[in-house]
């Protein structure tokens, strides 16, 4: 619970918040602290909810192009990876089961695509979160197959974070030449964790928040709103994020001794329905994978 009380004020609008409560818990001794406190919190979160600040974020992150099919598949990749990106927990449209984010979602749908493209197999990665009671790699192999007719190889459900999807990827997969599938600004985070865990890595980035303007900045973009909040916060998040892994992991990540091992197992291709069934089961023993799913030790 602290960890997620920390991690939310760490980025806005969280940080904003800290500032107005400062200003406000000092404003009768220092009134002159407190006015700055408080504009700062009034100018920092206008400015960050103005798509010209999020576009600049996203740019220093968003360093990898978009993938090229012809010259990614001279690398010989073996597999797409993509990475989970949250959960929609007790979905009521979907009967109560937990479905994928909006965020993931649009990670599976560009995996989908790159797997018509390329024909090269998919596999899923992301485990238990807060609330959470069907791994996320479980409801990322329903939309894929159910829902996007893609196929789906392998699945890791028990990795928590970034770090862990590399590292817990890395024992269970049986395949190092990857296509990697994220969210741009997330990218560079995820490239150095697969590769730290001895991945070769094809960046194929997706979601970007920065995009060329042609005609230039238009007074528009300074104008404040949600979703340009959104993008800033998660920019700021992935570059909070960098700097959690370097100064906890250093150079390069944990041995790989530390990932629980999964024993392989092959099931049957899902509907929407085997594949909730196949959820229960991964929920009781965390050890099945989703139906048309091979977790590898």
């Amino acid at each position: 619970m602290l960890y997620l009380i920390l991690k939310t004020l760490a980025v806005p609008p969280g940080t904003q918040v800290v500032l107005g409560l400062c200003g406000l818990a000092c404003y009768r001794r220092w009134p002159r602290l407190a006015i700055l406190l408080l504009t700062l919190c009034v100018l920092s979160l206008w400015l960050l909810a103005t798509p010209y600040c999020a576009g600049a974020l996203g740019r220093l992150l968003e360093y990898d192009p978009v993938i090229d099919i012809d010259v990614a598949m001279r690398n010989e990749p073996e597999a797409i990876v993509v990475l989970g990106g949250g959960s929609y927990c007790f979905a009521p449209e979907f009967s109560g089961y937990d479905e994928v984010s909006t965020k993931t979602l649009e990670r599976l749908r560009y995996a989908a695509r790159l797997q018509r493209l390329t024909g090269l197999p998919l596999a899923v990665t992301g485990g238990y979160g807060e609330n959470i009671g069907v791994p996320e790699g479980v409801a990322m192999t329903t939309v894929l197959e159910a829902d996007l007719g893609a196929t789906v190889g392998w699945a890791e459900v028990e990795s928590r974070n970034t770090e862990e999807n590399a590292r817990f990827s890395a024992r269970r997969f049986p395949f190092r030449r990857i296509v990697l599938v994220t969210h741009a600004v997330h990218m560079p985070r995820a490239t150095r964790a697969f590769r730290d865990a001895g991945f070769e890595v094809t960046p194929a980035p997706m979601g970007f928040i920065s995009r060329p303007h042609a005609g230039g900045w238009a007074l528009l973009d300074f104008v404040p709103d949600i979703k340009s909040l959104w993008q800033s916060s998660y920019a700021v998040y992935e570059m909070v994020g960098a700097l959690w892994y370097a100064l906890r992991y250093g150079a390069s990540s944990p041995s790989l001794a530390e990932a629980p091992i999964t024993r392989a197992r092959k099931l049957p291709r899902a509907s929407r329905a085997s594949t909730s069934s196949a959820a229960a089961r991964v929920v009781a023993s965390r050890t099945m994978a989703p139906s048309g799913v091979e977790t590898m030790a």
